[in-house]
């Protein structure tokens, strides 16, 4: 049980970077890993025999998720598929675990689409980021997203709800299932948690209405995952998104630059998030010069020490500027203004070649044609 299902082994044998994930091993793991999947396998039985429950709520669930640890690009993704909606016409909401927040009730309003009412620290990076970014759109957090969703439909009219990190809740029915995969290294050593990255057996992809294939530009082996999954999971459409630099802008300042700017300049770059890779890849895309690359550890809050080790670096290595994410920035309080600069690069998902119109005629299709 701890491996997946054989029909579904070809999806582990697709070649992808390197992971500490696959060098992992040993019989402590190899049990964890075991009554991991026995849980696993008994609540997604239970739910699937009535015997827990699933809510419905009065209006259009759309659930973005992924069946491995971290590093999908489920934050970028759900702007996207919240501007995407809000676009035609519907009111959206967002309902987010809140991981890493320090509130512990029942839900909380991050925003309501129009003031923030909660800090980083107390909401979550994630719900937080996604508050400071959109507009008109409200964030809530709360592990009982039944109750956060009704609060949203009776609060704010919601029409469509978007669960960030949705596809493992399962007490809450939806209308649409997104399933996030990492191109560049997608199941991981095929083994569930703590042995490997998965969150639940491969087998439960079926469970998913669409998949989108994130961070394509760096997987060499793309229409080989591909091949693979149309044959495992027969019918369920496949599209396509990668990482773009949107702007970067200096910390401190009411200055944004092009991507571009970044060319060709000495930079420290850091970031404390799930897949690092991505951060320095996109940098090297944008032509910079890497001299130093920090990683701390994911939703890693900065405190003083970090800073001040960061700046003692950027100094000693001469750079034009420090270099981190969005992510990041909400996790780093109290940054001095000053010499070495901070940098911040904005990302984003752009769908590749002609499949944004095929994702959009796809979702509304589930969703209707909105206002």
């Amino acid at each position: 049980m701890a491996n997946s299902n054989i029909f579904f082994n070809n999806l582990t044998s697709i070649p992808q970077r390197e992971s500490k994930l696959k060098r992992v091993g040993g019989t402590p793991l190899c049990l964890l890993s075991f009554f991991y999947g026995l849980a696993v396998s008994a609540r997604l039985s239970f739910y699937a025999r009535g015997i827990f429950r699933t809510h419905a709520l009065p209006c259009k669930v759309v659930s973005v998720g992924n069946i491995t640890l971290g590093g999908t690009g489920k934050t970028p993704f759900v702007y996207l598929l919240s501007e995407m909606i809000r676009a035609k016409g519907f009111r959206v909401a967002i309902l987010s675990r809140g991981y890493k927040g320090k509130f512990k009730g029942s839900f909380a309003v991050v925003t309501d689409g129009e003031r923030i009412l909660m800090d980083a620290q107390e909401a979550g990076d994630e719900p937080y980021l996604l508050a400071k970014k959109l507009r008109e759109v409200p964030v809530i957090v709360g592990k009982e997203r039944w109750l956060s969703g009704k609060y949203a439909v009776d609060k704010f009219k919601t029409e469509v709800i978007i669960l960030d990190d949705g596809f493992q809740h399962l007490s809450l029915k939806r209308d649409l299932n997104l399933l996030l995969i990492d191109s560049a290294s997608p199941f991981g050593n095929g083994y569930l948690f703590p042995r490997g990255a998965l969150r639940e057996p491969l087998e439960q992809l079926s469970r998913a209405d669409a998949l989108i294939l994130t961070k394509v530009a760096e997987c060499a082996n793309i229409k080989i995952l591909k091949q693979n999954l149309k044959r495992a999971l027969d019918g369920h459409p496949i599209f396509e998104v990668d990482y773009a630099p949107e702007e970067v802008w200096v910390q401190g300042k009411k200055l944004s630059l092009p991507p571009a700017s970044l060319k060709g300049k000495r930079i420290l770059a850091f970031s404390g998030i799930a897949k690092p890779e991505s951060f320095r890849q996109t940098l090297v895309s944008l032509e910079a010069k890497i001299v130093r690359i920090e990683a701390f550890p994911d939703h890693h809050w900065y405190v003083q020490k970090d800073v001040h080790r960061l700046w003692e670096k950027a100094a000693e290595l001469q750079v034009d500027a420090l270099v981190t994410t969005e992510k990041d920035l909400v996790r780093l309080k109290d940054y001095p203004t000053g010499l070495p600069m901070l940098w911040v690069l904005s990302i984003q998902h752009v769908f590749r070649e002609n499949d944004q119109p095929l994702f959009e005629k796809f979702l509304f299709s589930r969703l209707g044609s909105g206002r």
